[in-house]
Parts: structure tokens; sequence; C-alpha cells
């Protein structure tokens, strides 16, 4: 399983408090440009999963919000039709 950051529910979150992503990397206690990659799709080379300091610092700075709300797990499931393809499900 891995952990995903709900990124349309953290920008919704930047708008409704007025933060660009600087100002948000600092309330988070992380860097712009870990919070950048941790944004992007996670198909894109410079795509980084969000790793325990992202998790604590965006739980920290939304103590409103439950880590449901902020993350999401995804499990890979092994496709017998598709030749041994993996593919990603939303678990949570």
């Amino acid at each position: 399983m891995k952990i995903k950051l709900r990124v349309e529910v953290l920008e919704e979150l930047q708008k409704e408090e007025n933060l660009n992503d600087t100002k948000l990397a600092e309330k988070m206690g992380i860097s712009r440009s870990r919070l950048w990659r941790t944004k992007l799709d996670d198909n894109h080379p410079k795509y980084c999963s969000p790793g325990e300091s992202l998790i604590i610092g965006t739980l920290q700075a939304f103590p409103h919000k439950k880590f449901e709300d902020l993350f999401f797990l995804t499990e890979l499931c092994s496709d017998i039709h598709n030749k041994g393809e993996f593919r990603e499900s939303e678990v949570i």
C-alpha cells in the first residue's frame, strides 16, 4: 500500500486560508519543493510520495481535518488479464 495526498482537498484549504505554496510549506514545516513534488501526478518523474514530515506537517497545519480527509491509501493489484501489469485502486 502507498499513501497519497488528496491534492484537490489541500488546494481547496489553501484557497480558503489564502496560502500560496511558500506560505503553506512554511506552515507545514517543509520545503516548498517538497510540497510541489508531492502535489505532482505520481507518473511525473519528479513526483515524491508523502513522507512522515509532510503527513505530520499537513495534519498540524489543518488540525480540524482527519488523516483520511487529506490522504488516502492505494493498493497495487495484479491484473491477470493484462499480462501481470499493475494498476492502483483507492482503498480509503
